[in-house]
């Protein structure tokens, strides 16, 4: 038996991705922040980045991303991405929203910066109710950039992210794009916070 294709479950005809979901998947913008598809499409592509180790799929993906945000044109100085533990990533094996971040960055020729360290646990949220969701507090490393692209696997009531941003403008940043592989609800791009308050 062949390799399927994560996203579809079909024959694998091309890496990574087969030849027709390539065709299908078009990065979209929702104000200050592009993704790759909405979760309940990529779903499979998520979990085998995030638990199969599936770099190929990854790399195809971080490439498209790329393509999306460099045809943007945002004035973005570095790239950084919203953290977990060391222990869970390493546990993993690789970490995809690192991995999309080095990608970007490379990609857009701007520095990959891991800015962000998370200093309180929380469960995964990922099955939890908006209103049961705990806040995840970060802490970033300055120097911090004035203009940075954050990246993030998966956008679920966009609370994680919220809280990452913060952490930035706190240490200096005034203004921050997002670039997500999957989200769960597009319409909750628009309410994240993107420029810090009072910076021009």
């Amino acid at each position: 038996m062949g390799l399927s294709c994560p996203v579809c479950g079909g024959p694998l005809d091309a890496p990574g991705v087969c030849r027709a979901c390539r065709a299908a998947i078009v990065p979209s913008r929702v104000g200050q922040a592009i993704y790759l598809g909405r979760y309940a499409q990529l779903s499979g592509l998520v979990r085998a980045a995030k638990y199969r180790r599936n770099r190929v799929a990854l790399v195809w993906a971080g490439e498209r991303l790329a393509a999306a945000a460099r045809s943007v044109g945002w004035p973005v100085e570095a790239v950084t991405f919203v953290p977990t533990f060391f222990w869970r990533a390493m546990g993993r094996g690789q970490y995809p929203p690192a991995v999309l971040a080095r990608i970007l960055s490379r990609e857009l020729g701007v520095a990959y910066r891991p800015l962000l360290v998370r200093y309180r646990y929380t469960p995964s949220q990922t099955r939890r109710h908006d209103r049961h969701r705990l806040p995840q507090l970060f802490v970033a490393k300055p120097p911090v950039p004035k203009k940075l692209l954050l990246v993030d696997d998966v956008l679920t009531s966009g609370a994680t992210f919220h809280r990452a941003v913060e952490a930035l403008f706190e240490a200096g940043a005034d203004r921050v794009w997002g670039a997500f592989l999957a989200v769960v609800d597009p319409e909750r791009l628009r309410r994240l916070p993107y420029n810090r308050p009072g910076a021009r």
